[in-house]
């Protein structure tokens, strides 16, 4: 039994928009083909020995080397030399080859760059390794577009580069000065007197990898005619250090002549070694000391804050509640937040902030580890060997930690023990309690 055809007649009105919708489906079910290349239309002798199969993939770069600038989440690294080879499984599909110095400058978070997998004898990052990145090249523009989400990269910001992308600099010398001269002329009795002084201070050193050399000098000059006395000439070495930063530890390593470093004990000379967190090392917003600004967002909201009507830090966050840990040391005083939320609505309240030594921004830790032995201004050493630490630890939103000791053999003993807090509109306040013995030689005042 046969089905009778049945005709449909389609009005000249809907016929042309049927049409398109139909040429439009075709083209993305053809556009998810590879592209296919007639040699036909080549006018050369041996079209068959041609192959353009490698061009039918959109994206295509031949294998080679090529020199391009790399962007990390439109944030640009230098130039670079990029390999592309073809890949294991299709020999027609080539890949960026993404070393291992290149992956260390992208700035990665130690916990995510155990699982990377490598290709090419080890020499190159699996992209896919890492969910959710992509690479994108553009020949045109000379650029390696690299996508990375945000939650595998180490903290950023425009005006600051995480650890993974600083560098040691170029090997040199230089020469620090400041030279002061005068001179005088008196009219006396039995003649006239005339001198002059001349006097100069500065440092010299050599960067050499990741070190620095430094040496302190002075010098003066002091010359009077008509007095009867002899020109007097100084020059002094005052101090010799040598310094580098711990970029894993965030700190500065100085070893050599040195003042000693405290907050909370009285500063001497010494020679010995230095370790110090040096908040130069953390992003402009994360130095110093100031206060945490919480709240609770209902909805997407946009949170200001702002002192005296000028805006000093603005953020979108999400709905929940919401920390903002990152404002500017810089600010003191009174400050308005203001959290407007998506439907409308507003919620402001102020806060009020001072900062002393002591204090540290919630859940970071600032430290200072020396020791060596005392010595005077002419390079002599003098008194025990001793050894001083000490912390401050933020434990929450306006509450510090700290303390520390010096032990000095059987000769100096001191520890202290305090805390910090910020009473916001009534300043800052500090209390510590410090113990200390000390044994000092028969006959001593």
């Amino acid at each position: 039994m046969s089905t009778p055809l049945v005709g449909v007649q389609v009005p000249r009105t809907r016929l042309l928009p049927l049409l398109i919708a139909l040429a439009l489906v075709n083209g993305q079910v053809s556009a998810a083909k590879p592209i296919e290349f007639n040699t036909d239309v080549l006018d050369v002798q041996e079209r068959g020995n041609i192959d353009l199969g490698r061009f039918s993939r959109s994206g295509y770069v031949m294998p080679g080397e090529y020199s391009l600038l790399i962007n990390v989440n439109q944030q640009e690294l230098p130039e670079q030399t990029i390999p592309f080879y073809p890949t294991d499984n299709d020999p027609n599909v080539t890949e960026a080859c993404l070393s291992a110095a290149l992956v260390e400058q992208m700035g990665l978070k130690e916990e995510f760059t155990r699982d990377l997998a490598w290709w090419h004898n080890g020499q190159c990052l699996v992209i896919g390794s890492l969910e959710g990145m992509t690479a994108r090249p553009e020949l045109g523009s000379n650029t390696l577009y690299l996508s990375v989400p945000q939650a595998y990269l180490e903290y950023s910001s425009p005006d600051w580069d995480p650890p993974a992308r600083w560098d040691n600099g170029i090997p040199g010398l230089l020469l620090d000065y400041n030279l002061n001269a005068q001179s005088q002329r008196q009219d006396q009795n039995d003649g006239v007197e005339k001198g002059y002084n001349l006097s100069g201070n500065g440092v010299v050193g050599a960067n050499a990898g990741s070190w620095r050399l430094r040496a302190s000098w002075q010098t003066q000059i002091d010359h009077q005619t008509g007095s009867g006395q002899s020109s007097q000439r100084n020059f002094e070495w005052t101090q010799y250090t040598a310094y580098r930063a711990i970029a894993r530890l965030r700190a500065k390593l100085t070893v050599g002549e040195d003042f000693l470093n405290s907050d909370i004990f009285d500063s001497f000379r010494y020679t010995g070694l230095s370790l110090v967190s040096d908040d130069a090392m953390l992003p402009p917003n994360l130095r110093g000391y100031a206060p945490e600004v919480s709240g609770v967002a209902r909805t997407n909201a946009r949170v200001v804050v702002s002192q005296q009507g000028r805006v000093l830090y603005e953020s979108l966050v999400p709905a929940g509640p919401f920390r903002i840990q990152d404002l500017s040391n810089a600010v003191s005083g009174l400050m308005d937040v203001r959290i407007e939320e998506q439907d409308g609505s507003v919620q402001a309240f102020t806060i009020s902030t001072a900062s002393i030594p002591y204090l540290t921004r919630p859940g970071m830790v600032r430290y200072k580890l020396a020791s060596g032995r005392p010595t005077d201004w002419r390079h002599r050493t003098q008194g025990p060997l001793f050894g001083s630490g000490e912390f401050s630890w933020g434990v929450s939103n306006g509450w510090s930690l700290f303390g520390g000791g010096v032990v000095a053999g059987d000769e100096y003993n001191a520890l202290a023990v305090g805390i910090g807090r910020d009473l916001m509109a009534f300043g800052a306040l500090s209390f510590d309690v410090t113990q200390s013995r000390a044994n000092l030689p028969q006959g001593t005042p």
